[in-house]
């Protein structure tokens, strides 16, 4: 049966002038025609707010403009005021294919899921695919919740809040507030509660969704307040899923988040030897016994202590 569900797409916009035009009209372009679009203009200081006027007369568009409070203030906000019975995040950067919001439908429709994955990939500004890039595409499926909690716990799914559309009630089910604010990887912070809320989450086999890679965007070097925040969201997840995940799952979640807060205290090794000892030791000690071979080739150079010196070298490089 037919079901005139609304989508909510909350898009978060900080000094996106050049971009946020492209992502808003692959909204509007949807097949799928009852849909609002949530822009909330995260005190932008270009002319950003100036282009949003091109919808003025749209009333499927909502423009808010709020102090700049960074990417998790500005989804929490939208979320607060978005209508729909369904809600996507997407980047003001990004664009999606006219039938997301369809496929979606249809597969929340047809199986009953709350949530539903979608494919994705990594293009430049002309949109042309790019090899190196993240990408993703599904086998057609149902799961439980657990299921896909095992999945995040073991590597096997990315934590990208652009990649999936929810139900609204797993929003408002979840722990307050879904993305946490003044913290980075907010989507790692987040993923899990919406997932732990579901009750089947279906994944879908095309690829909808492009995330745009502009030039310049990974030649930034990490912060220590990310390392920081990797270990805030690693205690969270291990008090909220102690009782959820198996202990093998927690254990190698906690081993993967280690090894990303080593690689980014790797960009300052002189400063932070001490700790990236320890923390070299503690990843040693905790290493699964099933990882895949990225993973493995990490431990390796870890084991040889030549890690924290490649590492840096090699992600700009953009080959682990």
């Amino acid at each position: 049966m037919w079901k005139n569900w609304k989508f909510s797409i909350v898009i978060a916009a900080y000094n996106v002038s050049k971009f946020v035009l492209g992502a808003v009209d692959s909204v509007l372009a949807q097949t799928y025609k009852n849909i609002e679009v949530i822009i909330v203009n995260d005190g932008s200081t270009d002319d950003t707010l100036s282009k949003l006027n091109n919808y003025e007369n749209d009333t499927r568009v909502y423009v808010y403009s709020k102090e700049n409070g960074g990417l998790s203030s500005a989804r929490n906000f939208g979320i607060d005021r978005a209508t729909g019975d369904f809600i996507m995040f997407m980047d003001a950067d990004d664009y999606m294919d006219k039938d997301l919001v369809e496929e979606c439908y249809s597969e929340f429709l047809s199986t009953g899921a709350s949530m539903v994955f979608f494919g994705y990939d990594s293009v430049n500004s002309k949109g042309q695919k790019l090899v190196r890039g993240i990408s993703m595409e599904y086998r057609h499926q149902l799961r439980s919740h657990s299921q896909v909690l095992h999945l995040l716990a073991t590597n096997q799914l990315n934590n990208y809040s652009w990649s999936f559309i929810s139900a609204k009630s797993l929003l408002q089910k979840a722990t307050k507030p879904i993305f946490p604010e003044n913290m980075y990887f907010e989507d790692i912070a987040s993923t899990y509660k919406i997932i732990g809320k579901a009750s089947k989450v279906a994944f879908i086999r095309p690829v909808l969704f492009h995330y745009v890679q502009r030039p310049g965007s990974i030649t930034k070097s990490p912060s220590v307040k990310q390392a920081r925040d990797l270990q805030q969201i690693k205690e969270n997840i291990s008090d909220e899923l102690v009782d959820v995940l198996s202990h093998v799952d927690l254990k190698t979640w906690m081993f993967f988040i280690d090894l990303a807060r080593y690689q980014i205290l790797a960009y300052h090794v002189l400063e932070h030897r001490k700790e990236l000892k320890t923390l070299r030791m503690t990843i040693l000690r905790n290493t699964p016994g099933q990882i895949n071979r990225i993973a493995k080739i990490k431990t390796f150079f870890l084991k040889i202590r030549v890690y924290q010196f490649l590492y840096p070298m090699l992600a700009r490089l953009r080959w682990l």
